[in-house]
């Protein structure tokens, strides 16, 4: 009984986990004497489209569009290709919770 009972209360916990919205933090690391944006959190739900342009020979720009009144455009430059579909990746739902982009992107 008592088995039962803790798998009853660790499904019932995994449950309301998945009730909460799902939300991503993009987070960067910032040298001392740099202003900026050193976290973002997204919730995934209000993602209405992304665009991804490529600006120069490697990097590329991501813009996020929320599904907010008004509007709301989030912009990310990436270094190349690869962080790019890792930052595509995490917008994904059920996607990792958390992305560090320090010196791979900028907010």
């Amino acid at each position: 009984m008592r088995r039962f009972m803790l798998t009853f209360m660790a499904l019932l916990t995994a449950g309301t986990a998945t009730a909460r919205a799902d939300s991503l933090l993009i987070q960067q690391n910032l040298p001392g004497n740099v202003a900026g944006a050193p976290f973002l959190l997204i919730e995934r739900d209000r993602i209405s489209h992304v665009e991804v342009r490529k600006e120069t020979s490697l990097s590329h720009r991501l813009t996020i569009h929320l599904a907010t009144d008004p509007p709301v455009e989030i912009a990310l430059v990436c270094n190349d290709e690869a962080i790019t579909r890792q930052v595509l990746d995490a917008l994904r739902r059920g996607a990792a919770a958390t992305l560090d982009i320090t010196g791979r992107c900028q907010l």
